[in-house]
């Protein structure tokens, strides 16, 4: 519409709330501004907001007279912004899982189904899409249809990393039976990820993009603290199963979980692979070279599945040490006895380069040269090793020779029987007994955990430590210095006193309801009597009821020592006859706990 100026005329409509609105409107012709106006009169205030009160929560409704219901649509039950993004996100999950499945299907070709599974590790990166398929259980869909993996190599490459990737969030995957079968049937698989795509029918751009993809996986993974033994420039198939069975058999695997391992010749399998490897190591250690060293990393692998799945679980404890005669036991002992020759070969200063069973001890007791080998290097080796190992190691053999002797008699009269390593390259054997070596051993760490306590104290009191020309600190760098002066003289002081507490503990099993062995003993104390290794002991004790689990592991080993505290105690009092007591009354002990671990 034009007005008689030629300009473009404008309509402005005004709606009137009223009863009346539907009867009338008018059009009101303003010329000088051109607008055409359409009124409808709106009564005032025509809405209401009502609150209420449901399930003790403030609830607001809108209310609005029955005449002007016609003016307004009601919308119920309307989504949030995150509620329609959450369903957004499962409807995306659902249709990328569908598309997935059908194309991992055994009908397919196995270019298509390895570029699916490749396709699936990259989406189970991420947290929210993992999740999504072990709450809808669909990890076990997955791997039925990758049943036939072990028949193809490119395959078993595709779906150990599938399997690997799942399980970077220690969490059980919902595996079933033949899911586990799987995993142990790709455990014998030495292909690399370099070779295996190689005959899977992709082209070469795929083939370097997939390769590359299986390397990004794994270094991610990696980098967030997973799987650091993997050697990322030769990734196996074998490797990634395996890694993915050692974290799928933490302490958190349910006892259905080992039983199964065990049942489907999991624990076979592991059992020779060590024992081959342990072999070749054996056979062919002239220097050592980048793939005996993947041996051994291997076997330490290996081992740890083993002390995850015998942990709490005598069936497996007792598969494992009857199995072959006992052939587990001979090649670790043989490879005990290897590293304990060959570190003083190998010393290093640079920190950058167990079972509890008393036929276990027995058996392991019984092989040649295990308490002379353990006391070598509890006493020797530590010369050649790094500064930050030697705590480590000083508890890993102690504890060890406090399982074989603490409920067998022939190991502590081996242990009576033995004498102390040679001193470094001393070619002259010592006529020390190994008793007498492990007291003034005793002696040394009690001295050295006492100067490291009156270093501490003497930080406490503000003492300065040696320091030439101090330089002017603020109150809050003297706090942050002081702290850390602290931290390290309490770690040091506490590792040394683990160390002497351990000693006590052997000494104590030794000597117990033993008379002849005590007396032995005796000679080489301060005083004659134990007063020094009860005062550390109780150190160690008190440390442990602070920091202990309720594990029954835990408690054990808490009453352990508490017995041979009382019992050394018992050994100064006199009798009534004025001799030391010697047999006081205590349960047999189930051994100490070798489960726990030093290091991540």
């Amino acid at each position: 519409m034009v007005d008689e100026g030629g300009k473009k005329r404008r309509a402005l409509y005004k709606h009137k709330w009223t009863d009346e609105a539907n009867k009338s409107s008018e059009i009101v012709a303003n010329n000088e501004v051109g607008v055409e106006e359409a009124e409808f009169i709106f009564k005032d205030d025509p809405l209401t907001r009502i609150a209420t009160t449901q399930e003790d929560e403030e609830v607001t409704s809108v209310k609005c007279t029955t005449g002007d219901k016609g003016y307004y649509t009601v919308v119920r039950n309307v989504k949030k912004a995150h509620q329609i993004q959450e369903i957004g996100e499962f409807q995306e999950f659902n249709d990328d899982v569908e598309y997935i499945l059908d194309a991992l299907q055994d009908n397919n070709p196995i270019s298509t189904r390895c570029l699916s599974a490749i396709t699936l590790a990259s989406k189970c990166m991420v947290p929210a899409f993992r999740m999504h398929v072990r709450a809808h259980g669909t990890v076990a869909k997955f791997f039925k249809a990758l049943h036939d993996a072990t028949k193809d190599q490119s395959l078993g490459l595709c779906t150990a990393t599938v399997m690997f990737v799942l399980s970077q969030d220690r969490l059980n995957m919902d595996l079933d039976r033949d899911c586990l079968e799987l995993m142990l049937n790709l455990l014998e698989s030495d292909v690399s990820y370099q070779q295996a795509l190689d005959v899977c029918g992709l082209s070469s751009a795929q083939l370097e993009k997939n390769k590359q993809k299986v390397r990004e996986l794994c270094a991610e993974i990696q980098s967030q603290g997973h799987a650091m033994h993997l050697n990322l420039e030769s990734i196996t198939v074998g490797q990634l199963a395996m890694e993915t069975l050692l974290s799928l058999t933490s302490k958190r695997a349910g006892e259905w979980f080992k039983e199964e391992l065990r049942e489907l010749g999991g624990l076979e399998h592991i059992i020779k692979t060590i024992h081959e490897c342990c072999r070749q190591v054996s056979d062919y250690v002239v220097t050592w070279t980048d793939t005996l060293l993947d041996k051994l990393k291997k076997v330490d692998r290996c081992l740890r599945v083993l002390e995850n799945v015998t942990h709490n679980n005598e069936e497996n404890q007792s598969y494992i040490l009857k199995y072959d005669n006992g052939v587990i036991l001979d090649t670790l002992v043989n490879l005990y006895k290897l590293c304990d020759g060959e570190i003083p070969l190998y010393p290093v200063t640079d920190i950058t380069d167990k079972t509890s069973k008393a036929i276990g001890s027995q058996l392991i007791g019984s092989r040649p040269g295990i308490i002379e080998t353990s006391l070598h290097l509890l006493l020797q080796v530590p010369y050649y090793i790094p500064e930050q190992k030697k705590f480590e190691l000083g508890v890993l053999v102690l504890m060890l020779l406090i399982n074989l002797i603490q409920n067998q008699d022939s190991n502590k009269k081996l242990l009576m029987e033995a004498k102390a390593p040679s001193k470094l390259e001393s070619i002259y054997s010592r006529e020390e007994s190994a008793v007498e070596a492990l007291i003034a051993q005793f002696y040394h760490w009690e001295g050295c955990a006492k100067l490291a306590e009156k270093k501490t104290n003497a930080i406490l009191d503000g003492e300065k430590d040696g320091e030439d020309t101090p330089t002017p600190k603020t109150n809050e760098e003297f706090i942050e210095e002081t702290v850390a002066k602290l931290l390290q003289k309490a770690g040091t002081h506490m590792e040394y006193t683990f160390l002497a507490s351990y000693i006590v503990m052997l000494v104590g099993f030794l000597i117990m309801e033993n008379t002849e062995y005590q007396n032995f003993v005796r000679q080489f104390l301060k005083g004659n009597n134990f007063d020094d290794m009860v005062e550390i002991l109780k150190k160690f004790f008190n440390f442990m009821n602070l920091t202990a689990s309720t594990e029954a592991s835990s408690v054990c080993a808490i009453k352990d020592t508490q017995k041979v505290i009382k019992f050394l105690e018992d050994c100064d009092k006199p009798s009534s006859d004025g001799q030391p007591l010697d047999k006081p009354a205590f349960s047999d002990s189930m051994g100490m706990d070798l489960s726990f671990r030093l290091t991540p």
